[in-house]
């Protein structure tokens, strides 16, 4: 069964950023399939690493998307992007695979950080630039 399972509540109509977004969810499921198995802690990291630099390419990505289209909410959505990898990173040097705070904050990082940020400010940033495509002289 997949941690993150893919479906269209997750889906922002923005091909871009929903093939990256689905790249993430597997990286996701491929960490949870290593901590399920015991894969031990240098396998793990480097599932995390793979996700932070995954994550920190797709937000290159929706950086120049904000920018080219001028999002009046870029700022608050970079400052989130900024947090995302924070969090990560801090998880990443604390993650101990022995310990249980760890796999339980294991078990709630992919919601927070990829569910929770697609569902409301990826859509929301989607939705914009659909708009912007679909307004003329707005491209």
């Amino acid at each position: 069964m997949d941690w993150i399972a893919w479906d269209d509540t997750l889906d922002t109509g923005h091909a871009g950023m929903d093939a990256d977004h689905k790249e993430l969810a597997e990286l996701f499921n491929l960490l949870r399939d290593a901590v399920e198995r015991g894969a031990g802690k240098a396998a793990c990291a480097q599932v995390l690493d793979d996700i932070i630099r995954r994550a920190q390419t797709h937000f290159e990505l929706e950086q120049r998307l904000m920018t080219q289209h001028r999002y009046p909410k870029a700022e608050q959505h970079a400052a989130e992007h900024a947090m995302l990898i924070g969090q990560a990173l801090d998880y990443r040097e604390g993650f101990d695979m022995d310990s249980a705070t760890a796999r339980s904050a294991l078990m709630r990082f992919p919601e927070v950080w990829l569910a929770f940020h697609i569902l409301f400010s990826d859509k929301e940033l989607a939705a914009f630039l659909a708009r912007t495509r679909d307004t003329p002289g707005e491209q």
